[in-house]
C-alpha cells in the first residue's frame, strides 16, 4: 500500500524501538492536550531468598490509579498477600492525590467485588469463552 509516499509495513512482535517510537509520539500529542502525568510503581513481596512471591504493578495517571498487574505465587495465594498488596497501593495513590484506581481482569473479578471495586464494563470473548472485566473504585470523594 503506498499513499502519499507512505508504504505500509506490517512487523510481527514489534521491538522496543518501534513501540518506543509510537509512545513517544502518542506522549507528543498528549502534551499538547493534557498536562504529561505518569508514574509507574511496583509494590513486590519478597521471599528469604529475594524471589517476588507477590507484586502489584501500578500506574499513576492524572489522578487515577491504574492496577496494571497484580500477581501471587500460586503456593501463597488465599494468605491475603493479593488484599494487603492492593491496599497498599490504593493508600499510596490516596497520599498522591488519587481520587480513584481501575483495572481489567478476566480472572479476578470476585477479589476486586469483595475489596469494594464495582464494574464499569466487559469486552465478551477476550479471552475466547471469557469476558475482560472492568473495574474501578472511588478512593476520594
Amino acid at each position: 500500500m503506498a499513499e502519499q509516499g507512505l508504504t505500509l509495513v506490517v512487523e510481527e512482535a514489534p521491538g522496543a524501538e518501534t513501540r518506543g517510537a509510537l509512545a513517544q509520539a502518542i506522549n507528543a500529542h498528549h502534551a499538547r492536550t493534557v498536562p504529561p502525568d505518569q508514574r509507574r510503581i511496583a509494590w513486590l513481596l519478597r521471599d528469604e531468598a529475594g524471589a517476588i512471591a507477590a507484586g502489584l504493578i501500578g500506574v499513576l495517571s492524572w489522578r487515577w490509579l491504574f492496577v496494571e498487574a497484580l500477581w501471587v505465587e500460586e503456593a501463597r495465594r488465599g494468605q491475603g498477600l493479593g488484599a494487603r498488596l492492593l491496599a497498599q497501593a490504593e493508600d499510596a495513590a490516596r497520599e498522591e492525590g488519587a481520587i480513584g484506581a481501575w483495572l481489567d481482569t478476566f480472572q479476578a473479578a470476585g477479589f476486586y467485588h469483595a475489596r469494594g471495586y464495582e464494574e464499569f464494563g466487559a469486552l465478551e470473548d477476550y479471552p475466547p469463552g471469557q469476558a475482560r472485566r472492568f473495574f474501578r473504585k472511588r478512593l476520594a470523594p
